[in-house]
């Protein structure tokens, strides 16, 4: 059994309303600067700052602060700049403790119904489609500052402290609400669940949170209901199949959430810029597959995008990663809104404004070529060029990349990767462990595969592994140039020869154990005789010797078309009236404030 991917007639393209309704650092930019804790810090989360406002204004002080944010913060004219720029919907994240009273000993301030009351007023006067988005569930569904409390340790947090009935009693208030609103075409049942919470018992509060909502009277053929799959231990594809296996298909116009964030975890700090564009692609053949929504994206990248993006300037590779990113959303069956509407103002990679004012979202998307996973990626080398001569050869100064994108160096004695930088103190040279006598042999010899190796930093000292580095001590620098403390026999991926962007594993030949990092921890380490991810070393030669970047052709623009009847879903389509359908689309399609479409269709949305 699978989920039948129902589409929307006009896909949400649209931005997060987020910090106005619940309140977080960024999005909510001031409050969090101005209310700081005793050590002068910012305070974390909403619960936190709560408990600042508390203290120093006390309960009149704060509650006159927080109507004075919730009045201020997103205004009508925000509404109206959402629709000039184009898009056509906005989500909505807020605690439960704007729809009902929070809970006892709970520092939330509200009900504050009448904001919500107010965005879709607004959305629906201005022709705009709007997403209720349960951002914090009674309890809490993780122990992360999105559902309002960031708690630590996170122990003291259980997954069973989410209250689901309260959850459901929250969003059968907001059904039953908004039922008659044509603006409102989704509803998300909560934001961003921990992965520790077993997949079955979310499926069972996900298939009990789509039957309230139905009930409520929001029909499968005007709403969605959003289910997020954050960070989902067994992976995105396995909890939608065990979904479908559950549920066996009986619901209808149902969307799953992922969030597109590419800076965060070491994952995408260690992906180069190729590697990022190639993740992308992969998200866009999963938004062809299911039904889908990208709740949340931005433009940050990880840290190693910055040192594999050759010559090109940071708002050149935020627009590209931005226009790879608007292309894939393509394909997706619910569409995408981008976090945020606001923030600091000087993250211009979360703060959708100022990236679009910027003109970091109006690139075409490049056309990537193609590759087949085998052998090194062609658009390494196009964004991240090698020399002329792409060979290291002994004597070279070279650049060592750890998996979580930092760089090896050394201070005096001691050897780190405390930066994502190509400076002095991360400049390395390769020297034979035993010296060729005839010069004329010896002369610009490459390091090839099994070869014994000295690693020599920029203070002549050389890296060295001690007896005691299987119990955990850190490699160190010495100054001694013999010896099998400093000796490392070097193994090579896919290549007999090392070359500029190639991937080597150094081999202690004092403990046979293999040099690695860790990202927890300070220092470079050989702890296992293993050759896995956190062993692999990037191996990159100096910046000025790298080739011009030349990108690929941007991808043909479709033309601006209005949307035509296509071919006809299922029998069973949840969609009522598929004439209305195209009657709407086209109205929204010519740019006009009109009525939202929202019928859905069971099939592969145009581009």
């Amino acid at each position: 059994m699978t989920q039948v991917r129902d589409v929307l007639p006009q896909p949400w393209k649209g931005v997060n309303l987020g910090g106005w309704l619940l309140l977080e650092p960024g999005p909510s930019f001031p409050l969090f600067t101005h209310h700081l804790l005793k050590d002068k810090s910012q305070a974390r989360c909403e619960w936190d700052l709560m408990k600042v406002l508390y203290e120093k204004l006390g309960k009149a002080g704060a509650a006159e602060v927080i109507r004075s944010h919730r009045e201020t913060h997103i205004t009508k004219a925000d509404f109206e700049r959402v629709r000039s720029y184009g898009l056509n919907a906005v989500r909505l994240p807020f605690g439960y403790w704007i729809i009902s009273q929070p809970r006892p000993r709970e520092p939330y301030m509200g009900p504050a119904l009448e904001y919500v009351d107010r965005a879709v007023a607004w959305a629906e006067e201005l022709g705009l489609q709007i997403v209720l988005d349960l951002h914090g569930c009674p309890g809490g569904e993780s122990p992360e500052a999105p559902c309002g409390r960031r708690q630590r340790p996170e122990s003291r947090w259980d997954w069973r402290h989410w209250d689901f009935a309260a959850s459901l009693k929250i969003l059968q208030l907001l059904a039953k609400r908004y039922c008659d609103r044509s603006c409102v075409t989704g509803i998300a049942v909560c934001n961003e669940p921990c992965g520790v919470i077993p997949a079955s018992n979310l499926i069972s509060y996900y298939s009990r949170a789509v039957d309230t909502i139905r009930k409520a009277g929001m029909h499968e053929s005007r709403v969605a209901v959003v289910l997020p799959i954050f960070q989902r231990p067994e992976g995105e594809e396995a909890f939608i199949a065990k979904w479908a296996k559950t549920t066996q298909g009986r619901h209808r116009n149902v969307c799953f959430d992922v969030h597109c964030y590419h800076c965060f975890e070491n994952q995408f700090h260690g992906k180069t810029f190729a590697e990022q564009l190639r993740a992308v692609e992969e998200n866009s053949k999963m938004f062809q597959r299911y039904p889908m929504v990208a709740g949340e994206w931005a433009l940050g990248l990880g840290r190693a995008t910055w040192c594999t993006c050759g010559d090109m300037d940071e708002d050149t590779v935020i627009s590209i990663f931005g226009a790879q990113q608007m292309e894939a959303f393509r394909n997706s069956s619910h569409g995408s809104f981008f976090w945020n509407w606001k923030e600091d103002p000087e993250d211009k990679e979360w703060n959708f404004q100022l990236a679009y004012e910027q003109g970091l979202l109006n690139r075409p998307a490049l056309a990537l070529p193609p590759w087949d996973h085998t052998g090194e990626d062609p658009l390494e080398d196009i964004l991240h060029p090698s020399p002329e001569d792409p060979v290291v050869y002994y004597g070279d100064t070279v650049y060592l990349r750890v998996f979580h994108g930092m760089y090896m160096d050394v201070q005096g004695r001691q050897v780190d990767c405390s930066w994502a930088d190509k400076g002095q103190w991360q400049a390395f040279i390769f020297h034979e462990a035993w010296p060729c006598k005839d010069k004329q042999t010896s002369s610009r010899r490459p390091v090839k595969h099994r070869d014994i190796v000295r690693i020599q930093g920029h203070n002549k000292h050389f890296v060295a592994v001690t007896s005691s580095a299987s119990e955990g001590a850190p490699v160190v620098a010495t100054r001694k140039q013999s010896g099998r403390e400093t000796e490392f026999e070097v193994f090579l991926e896919s290549s007999s020869i090392l070359k500029h962007r190639g991937k080597a594993y150094f081999f202690s030949r004092a403990t046979s154990t293999t040099i690695d990092a860790d990202d927890e921890a300070d220092g470079i380490f050989a702890r296992w005789a293993d050759f896995g991810d956190w062993q692999a070393i990037t191996v990159e030669r100096p910046p000025e010797l790298q080739r011009a970047v030349a990108l690929p052709q941007p991808l043909p623009q479709p033309r601006p078309r209005r949307r035509t009847k296509g071919p006809p879903g299922p029998k069973d389509s949840p969609v009522e009236d598929k004439a209305a359908v195209k009657r709407k689309a086209d109205v929204l399609s010519e740019g006009e404030p009109g009525e939202v479409a929202c019928e859905v269709a069971s099939e592969v949305a145009s581009p």
